[in-house]
């Protein structure tokens, strides 16, 4: 089918952009995307930089209205080599126009990040915008003879080259200085800000102060996008705010080509985002609002206060944390615990009553966990992720902490068999199993309490001999990948759930940062994914 629309010369097939930092921000993504969702011409990719970037640590994003965020990631990224590498091992449909978006400090960084990846993209999209970053973004766009500077400079490697404009700035000059440089068309607009957000008088975000986007924004980005067309014809993909049809038509009456659809996208499934552009696209057709039925308003981001009750050590390097309430939980969901000026980070729930957390000392957050005492305050927010659908003989493979999200499975399921192993009896957490399991079954590397090796030694045959019709497995990666080749032997793919520790910053699908090998957002497609969803 011949395509009716295109960009700067590329036939493409839709009119839709997901704006970079948001959910397209691992190459895994971009190509599932690209092959899967025909709505989205345009793949925009996240920002990206002469050298590698943590960004900030999390909190990184927070509700701050309806319909509305506040975010400061700090433009986390790989580096410029890093990211060839990545994208040279995943292939983009033809018909998608890839914008790569880039920033750096002056100049040189620009044009050195652009060179390197001139031969993957369709086009440039130049970040002189965010609004929370440092030496870069809105630093660099508040220059407007640098603005003029960087544009020429990459312009000169021969692509299409789109400046992303800052609402906070003045955007005529930010637009006269592109157009001096020879921009090929606008971006706007990135968030607003930077502004701080607080919670129980702590700001929540980790960077004090970030940038706000969704429905907050939109009257903004109408009225810039209506003052960069009075000022030129060159394409306007417009982003800020939009989520309906109707915000769709006001933008493309105020000036704007194609569209970027961003914070609309929070708490959506891989499957709900395909849905949803599909929908959107429709009632741009027909004149009709189903894909407003699909948005989720309310991301449950909401923070709720929990008094610690008791902190158990159970080993130099493992405790059990005990809290004063309970919550309401599925299994396999999680939660993110929030230490305020301290950092948040996502955690399986052992036990829903009295909520429970099973946490391994592996960095700062952790440690500053396992020093609380009795009456200390934590801040949970969540539940986020999914619930397998079981319904049958399951049996649960769980290695070191990942013991942690497989009690739950045992509690609400009197048909399960455990399989539990981890280093030496101490990580060992095996006796509240033991009272909902049907059996359970033990290893350790030492042999100090059950049988000595790994958890995998035996599977092959404890499956042989148990019979089940389900496994759940959560562990190690590499433990997973072993246990997935066995289990496969006798089991259904479809009856294999399996839970990685995927870096997890957000929770609600925005940041992308815990994507698998296949595309999938372990935070919302699962945490327990099938076989296929992983390798």
């Amino acid at each position: 089918m011949k395509s009716k629309y295109e960009l700067f010369g590329k036939k493409i097939s839709g009119i839709f952009t997901i704006p970079a930092g948001i959910v397209n921000t691992e190459a895994e993504v971009l190509e599932k995307i690209g092959n899967e969702i025909p709505e989205i011409g345009i793949l925009t990719t996240k920002s990206i930089g002469p050298i590698p970037r943590a960004g900030y640590k999390e909190p990184i994003v927070a509700q701050y209205a309806q319909s509305s965020f506040i975010n400061a990631v700090g433009l986390t990224n790989p580096g410029v080599d890093e990211f060839v590498r990545k994208l040279s091992k995943v292939k983009i449909p033809k018909n998608k126009f890839l914008l790569i978006s880039i920033f750096g400090s002056n100049e040189d960084e620009f044009f050195e990040v652009a060179k390197k990846l001139v031969s993957f993209a369709d086009g440039f999209e130049l970040n002189i915008s965010c609004p929370h970053s440092g030496k870069y973004g809105q630093s660099v766009g508040a220059d407007n003879e640098l603005v003029e500077k960087v544009t020429r400079r990459v312009v000169s490697l021969g692509k299409p080259t789109l400046v992303k404009i800052s609402p906070n700035i003045d955007v005529e000059k930010t637009v006269e200085y592109a157009l001096r440089g020879g921009a090929s068309g606008m971006v706007a607009i990135n968030t607003k800000g930077p502004v701080p957000y607080l919670h129980d008088g702590y700001p929540v975000l980790s960077n004090k102060v970030g940038g706000i986007s969704g429905k907050a924004i939109l009257e903004l980005g109408l009225s810039c996008v209506r003052k960069i067309r009075q000022m030129t014809n060159l394409p306007i993909i417009a982003c800020g705010g939009i989520s309906t049809a109707k915000d769709l038509k006001r933008y493309k009456e105020a000036g704007a080509n194609y569209f970027g659809i961003g914070s609309a996208l929070t708490g959506f499934k891989t499957d709900e985002i395909k849905k949803y552009f599909y929908e959107l696209s429709k009632d741009l057709e027909k004149d009709t609002n189903n894909a407003a039925k699909i948005l989720k308003e309310k991301a449950n981001m909401d923070y709720k206060k929990y008094k610690m009750k008791e902190n158990k050590k159970l080993a130099d390097d493992l405790f059990l944390l005990e809290f004063d309430g309970d919550i309401k939980i599925k299994p396999g969901q999680f939660i993110f615990a929030w230490l305020p000026e301290k950092g948040e980070k996502p955690f399986s729930v052992f036990d829903d009553k009295p909520m429970s957390l099973l946490i391994q000392k592996r960095g700062c957050f952790t440690n500053e966990l396992s020093k609380l005492k009795k009456g200390n305050t934590v801040y949970i927010r969540g539940p986020y992720g999914n619930s397998p659908k079981i319904s049958g003989k399951t049996l649960l493979v769980g290695g070191g902490t990942g013991m942690a999200s497989l009690y739950l499975f045992a509690k609400r399921n009197k048909k399960t068999v455990a399989l539990l192993g981890a280093r030496d009896k101490n990580h060992l957490i095996y006796e509240k199993f033991k009272n909902v399991c049907k059996e359970i079954y033990l290893t350790t590397d030492n042999g100090e309490i059950g049988q000595k090796g790994l958890i995998t030694d035996n599977l092959g045959k404890m499956i042989k001999d148990i019979k089940p019709q389900y496994c759940i497995n959560c562990g190690p990666e590499p433990m997973i990948r072993k246990a997935i080749q066995i289990e496969k032997r006798k089991i259904s793919s479809e009856k294999i759930y399996s839970s990685i520790d995927f870096l997890t910053k957000c929770g609600v699908g925005l940041c992308g940062s815990c994507t698998s090998s296949k595309g999938f957002r372990s935070c919302v497609d699962g945490t327990f994914l099938k076989p296929n969803q992983i390798y």
